[in-house]
């Protein structure tokens, strides 16, 4: 039993896809790599010149400030001296002006981790590139059963080609994996098609979801 050659096309055409995009990524990264070994420098950190400590300090102080002028207006009246309603006000801009100053730093940090992980998003795309997608195409094109479990075992077995997957958000290895396995049983006529129906909804690899759809179309024919 042989996958079907349109359905197989299309399987190739969504793996062609994928190396493109993984492509783009890594090209992307390097010249991110590039532009700061010639000197540019990277966005100054949100906090070196003035800790957040002291901002989270302050605000403290100044909602403490707001809880005690909120109880005095509403044990004496509303006022002392006629200032506390300014007071009110003042203490309400200046939380709100330090709260955000704490969400513009949480932000620009998030921004900062997501630049760092470039690097390794780079290093995982290659190794997707060369040791899942190519192995994958090369496999199918040349209807080697063999090598697609193969291929199988190395997710499940190399730590480092699993977490490219995931780092790349290409899929979860293990089920990557399963969805191997479960192509070249039902191939080899071990699991009815019944199994490979349920299981279609758990492959979130888009290019091997594809590969298993092909038999249910083989089995409609």
């Amino acid at each position: 039993m042989e996958a079907s050659g349109t359905g197989l096309k299309d399987v190739l055409d969504q793996i062609q896809l994928r190396k493109k995009r993984l492509q783009a990524l890594v090209d992307i990264a390097e010249k991110s790599i590039l532009s700061d070994e010639n000197g540019k420098k990277p966005p100054a950190e949100v906090g070196s010149s003035f800790p957040m400590t002291y901002v989270w300090i302050a605000l403290a102080w100044i909602i403490g400030g707001m809880i005690i002028l909120y109880y005095i207006r509403v044990q004496y009246g509303g006022t002392i001296g006629g200032v506390s309603g300014l007071s009110m006000g003042l203490y309400s801009i200046l939380a709100l002006g330090f709260a955000l100053m704490g969400v513009f730093y949480y932000l620009s940090r998030n921004k900062k981790v997501e630049t760092f992980d470039l690097g390794e998003r780079e290093k995982a795309a290659k190794k997707l590139i060369k040791e899942f997608y190519t192995p994958l195409e090369n496999a199918l094109e040349n209807d080697d059963l063999e090598g697609l479990l193969s291929l199988a075992d190395r997710l499940l077995e190399d730590p480092l080609l699993a977490s490219a997957v995931e780092v790349t958000r290409e899929g979860d290895p293990k089920v990557a994996a399963y969805a191997l396995y479960l192509y070249v049983s039902y191939r080899r006529g071990k699991v009815p098609i019944e199994e490979v129906t349920t299981s279609l909804e758990t492959v979130d690899n888009k290019p091997l979801r594809l590969l298993l759809e092909t038999l249910l179309g083989e089995d409609k024919t």
